[in-house]
């Protein structure tokens, strides 16, 4: 798996006044109709806990120049959001600025498979922005520029 190149998304979530933030690249389109992506979390992390009790995620897709970002919520949780720029989007969750894209999403279900859930998510809000996707290939970060996704 670590030769599958993928997107890098930092997935924030809220309930009440916590906030958490986990690296991911276990991220995937359901349908398109109804908008619907999914999220695969082990259930012994806090982003698990706070995403299954808040209902709610957002899905932050990272621009190239934005490693550091990825590093900094890959780490142990309980990560404050103080060192990552950011606003509170439309479901209460941080959307991290300079991204890529963001996509808002509600949880529509959820399925526990081994260690960790698959959360299935509607998205209500999508946003991009013009900046060059982040991959993780391998064991490393790669920049993706100059690929046109328009």
């Amino acid at each position: 798996m670590r030769r599958l190149a993928a997107g890098v998304t930092v997935v924030t979530s809220r309930h009440g006044a916590t906030v958490n933030g986990m690296t991911a690249t276990a991220v995937c389109s359901v349908s398109a109709e109804p908008p619907l992506v999914l999220v695969v979390v082990n259930r012994s992390s806090a982003s698990h806990g706070v995403i299954a009790r808040g209902r709610a995620f957002a899905l932050n897709f990272l621009g190239d120049d934005q490693a550091q970002i990825a590093s900094y919520f890959a780490g142990r949780d309980g990560k404050t959001f103080e060192a990552a720029p950011h606003r509170i989007g439309a479901t209460g969750c941080p959307l991290l600025e300079g991204c890529a894209a963001h996509l808002e999403c509600v949880v529509q279900s959820q399925h526990d498979e081994a260690t960790h859930t698959i959360f299935v998510g509607r998205v209500l809000l999508a946003q991009t922005s013009d900046a060059a996707p982040l991959a993780y290939c391998d064991g490393a970060f790669q920049s993706l520029a100059p690929i046109s996704c328009r």
